[in-house]
């Protein structure tokens, strides 16, 4: 685990923990709307990354617009994401997708990269402890209701439905990096900020069909409203990159499993600032207990690598 790919990890951490918060309260004509926003800035700021680094020429092979595919992916994530943010609130439903992205990263690493299949026993057992305690932290961030939820229908919030959302969002976001990851560590020709722009362009593509479908323009009250709006997709964009770029020093189950690490950030951010859960109350508790054991568990998944390494090098050393 090298210091440049630690220091990808941190910002990674850091803005992925705060993309959702400069648009939260913004007024949305939908779901939909605020995916939209997110994935065009990410366009734009792919698009100028790639021409500054000048590798918009390696993007014509043709196993180069496979991350399209992981930006639809991303469309599907982020429109249950956002369903998940309006019913159960931002500490909770990140809490609950996060606890899953590292469960179903840790899954598609092994399966794909085939990472840890022949690993030694205590790396496996420490695999089995980290995917438990994730599942633990979604247990308790499901189970943390207190009398707000019951008031929730008043409010016209559908706790039950966040939950679907939430859980719909952690499967395809534990996911959606796949196809970048694939072409970057196949094809030598291809870097990993290049297949950002592929990417961009098929969240543009999902978000533009699901807008198209609502029958809503995303229309916004202010220019400021604007303003936040893209504020979230530069935060979730920074965050892409730097995501991939840690996925890359220190392999796909590892690095998006540490880069869930965010789940903390944000917690701070649903329960401090915004006051959902209430600070005080047993929902906030129970929700930053269950972020702290998937914070755990994404620490103790995402140090496998170097574990596994230092197990092999230590024995020739003797």
């Amino acid at each position: 685990m090298d210091t440049l790919g630690i220091t990808y990890a941190l910002i990674t951490i850091m803005a992925w923990g705060s993309w959702l918060v400069p648009s939260q309260n913004v007024k949305f004509p939908n779901e939909q709307a605020k995916t939209f926003f997110v994935a065009i800035t990410t366009l734009a700021l792919a698009l100028i990354v790639t021409l500054i680094r000048g590798e918009l020429g390696s993007l014509s092979s043709g196993i180069a617009w496979l991350p399209v595919l992981g930006g639809l992916i991303w469309s599907g994530g982020a429109y249950c994401a956002f369903l998940a943010c309006n019913h159960i609130g931002l500490a909770k439903a990140f809490g609950l997708w996060a606890a899953l992205n590292i469960i179903v990263s840790f899954i598609w690493g092994m399966v794909v990269y085939q990472q840890f299949l022949n690993s030694p026993l205590i790396i496996i057992v420490i695999a089995i402890l980290g995917v438990v305690m994730a599942i633990t932290g979604i247990i308790l961030i499901l189970f943390s209701g207190d009398q707000t939820d019951k008031a929730a229908n008043t409010s016209g919030r559908k706790p039950l439905l966040g939950i679907i959302g939430a859980f719909g969002a952690g499967i395809l976001w534990g996911t959606f990096y796949i196809p970048s990851s694939y072409v970057a560590s196949t094809n030598d020709e291809i870097s990993t900020w290049a297949t950002v722009l592929p990417l961009a362009i098929g969240m543009v593509i999902g978000t533009s069909i699901q807008v198209l479908l609502s029958g809503k323009a995303p229309k916004l009250e202010s220019k400021m409203e604007y303003v936040r709006a893209m504020s979230s997709g530069l935060l979730w964009g920074t965050g892409n990159f730097c995501m991939l770029l840690t996925v890359a020093a220190m392999g796909p189950g590892p690095g998006y499993t540490l880069a869930q690490l965010c789940v903390v950030v944000n917690a701070l951010w649903g329960i401090l600032y915004f006051k959902d859960p209430h600070p005080k109350s047993r929902a906030a508790m129970l929700t930053l207990i269950g972020v702290i054991l998937a914070s755990i568990a994404g620490m103790a998944l995402g140090g496998l690598g170097t574990l596994e390494s230092m197990y092999e090098i230590l024995p020739a050393s003797r």
